[in-house]
């Protein structure tokens, strides 16, 4: 080839199957690190770390770590922070939500999805790794007092049937 260019279709170094059985190994230990920490904390509490920014007087950080906020190609990268008293992230943008607002913790992979409550809005952190969305989702998940996808449902029927009350309420009269 003598240094030139080549183009054309790439060769692919690894299977699928072994792309397949390492996101498997990843997630196994993913979920051995969860239940560690998960006794950890019921034994010693929630983990204290340093905040990356100024907290308020009774706040204490429990969980940074980097993401990229969003899933498209103009994400936000930046810090996911987990405090006592909310859900922080530092980029370009910064968004801030205390825990009471938050409906569902779930985890897809590498990326922490928190919905809000009595909203359709979404939030996605994608981390670097699986572990540490993982540990993050169980440390939100405890902050946010336990907050289910049930509870999200149960909120939702309730948040489109007192729309749909109000909607069909008729103009009072001025």
């Amino acid at each position: 080839m003598n240094g030139q260019i080549q183009y054309g279709p790439a060769h692919e170094l690894t299977s699928e199957a072994t792309r397949s059985a390492d996101s498997e190994l990843a997630e196994i230990r993913a979920a051995q690190e969860t239940a560690e920490l998960a006794d950890r904390i019921s034994r010693d509490g929630l983990p204290i770390v340093e905040s990356l920014h100024h907290l308020q007087p009774q706040e204490r950080c429990h969980f940074v770590t980097p993401v990229r906020f969003g899933r498209r190609r103009s994400d936000q990268y930046g810090h996911l922070e987990l405090t006592s008293n909310r859900v922080r992230f530092h980029g370009a943008l910064d968004v801030s939500v205390v825990w009471s607002e938050v409906a569902t913790v779930d985890r897809a992979g590498r990326e922490i999805v928190i919905s809000l409550v009595n909203s359709r809005r979404v939030f996605r952190f994608s981390c670097h790794a699986m572990g540490e969305a993982a540990h993050g989702a169980l440390l939100a998940h405890r902050l946010a007092g336990g907050a289910t996808p049930a509870t999200t449902r149960a909120v939702a029927r309730s948040a489109r049937r007192q729309s749909s009350r109000t909607r069909r309420r008729p103009a009072e009269p001025a």
